[in-house]
């Protein structure tokens, strides 16, 4: 019976660790890619500032390894205030209102947020929106370090690009129409001035957006546009 006993807890150790490995890592928190934002608002009747966010899912499960997963499209994104910013689906956030001409130090903040079913029932993150009006001696404008390009649509033989810029401190500032866009590969992509790029025929292409401050420095930013089939 000892033996018995003994060679079934043996059994019992060497099921444990396996059964285990078999149970999914579940998601215990999510974090969003960048933090945060401030964004210079620019004026009304013009582009406005947009901006891609990232949710990364962290999971986990007993004695295992965290896994962390790109879960961008599979969270609910919201907007606390949908008169200052709005959310898409893919996480892509669009400052809605415009600079007030008449304004003198004007600046809002409000809340967007990533969340889903996780272990422990809803998971939610949050990232704050800071939105500067811009006075008559702001020149962040004239200050762009980087440049990012942002599609905010598409459909299956073209999509449309956005340039925003970057200033020292992090600021994004609203480049709207001081951008010029290129292809690498016009046969097969072209991109008008406004920021459309158009598959032409199959092939791939890189899409260039070059802002040129007054000074005469520039930032670049690019994207690729896939062939047909991947458009």
């Amino acid at each position: 019976m000892r033996r018995r006993s003994l060679s079934a807890l043996l059994l019992l150790g060497a099921v444990v660790p396996f059964t285990s490995c078999g149970v999914s890592p579940s998601l215990t928190s999510i974090t969003l890619t960048p933090s945060g934002y401030s964004a210079l608002l620019g004026p009304c009747g013009t582009q406005q500032v947009v901006a891609n966010f990232t949710a990364m899912g962290n999971y986990t499960r007993p004695n295992h390894a965290a896994v962390t997963r790109d879960i961008t499209n599979s969270v609910t994104w919201y907007s606390y205030d949908t008169q200052l910013v709005t959310m898409s689906p893919d996480g892509v956030m669009s400052v809605v209102t415009c600079a007030n001409p008449a304004a003198t130090g004007f600046d809002a903040s409000t809340i967007i947020s990533a969340s889903t079913q996780g272990f422990h029932g809803i998971i939610q993150t949050t990232a704050t929106i800071k939105l500067v009006e811009p006075t008559a001696t702001t020149s962040a404008i004239s200050h762009v370090v980087s440049l990012s390009v942002v599609k905010v649509s598409n459909s299956i033989v073209s999509a449309k690009y956005i340039a925003v810029g970057k200033s020292e401190d992090g600021t994004l500032v609203p480049l709207g129409n001081a951008v010029t866009w290129s292809s690498s590969n016009p046969q097969a992509v072209r991109v008008d001035a406004s920021g459309v790029a158009r598959a032409m025929t199959g092939g791939n292409a890189t899409v260039t957006a070059t802002y040129t401050a007054p000074d005469g420095s520039t930032a670049v930013g690019t994207t690729q546009f896939g062939s047909l089939a991947q458009n």
